[in-house]
């Protein structure tokens, strides 16, 4: 065999494995019950803002970290714990998806994403209005 060839076949081999894992590490949508089960793993769980309950943000005090309280996709309610600085116009997401993990019954989230409501829906909602 030709020295093109074995280093061909490495660079296959490598690819490979590369893409396997990969695939290893992409998650799914989880919930609060099932991250509650799994704390050996980072999940991702998507749900809502609890609008009855305050969210806790002291800048002066720790400014990478606020609290709030997040119900699943099955309307579960869990305290969240955000490792991270509030996002502005956090109060009127209308979606959230938080990375992390459950760490004594209150979720550790290290990264979130929210899903701000549409300008183009605010605008509908006027003109239909008039």
């Amino acid at each position: 065999m030709k020295k093109i060839h074995i280093i061909g076949l490495v660079a296959i081999a490598i690819a490979i494995a590369a893409l396997i894992s990969i695939a290893g590490d992409a998650s799914t949508y989880t919930d609060f019950d099932t991250a509650l089960a799994q704390t050996d793993r980072n999940h991702q769980v998507v749900g809502h803002l609890s609008l009855d309950k305050a969210v806790v943000y002291e800048p002066e005090v720790d400014p990478n970290s606020f609290s709030f309280f997040m119900k699943d996709k099955n309307g579960k309610e869990q305290k969240v714990v955000c490792l991270k600085s509030k996002p502005q116009d956090f109060e009127r997401s209308e979606q959230i998806v938080l990375t992390g993990r459950m760490r004594d019954q209150v979720f550790e989230a290290h990264d979130i994403q929210l899903k701000c409501p549409s300008k183009y829906k605010d605008e509908a909602i006027q003109n239909a209005e008039l």
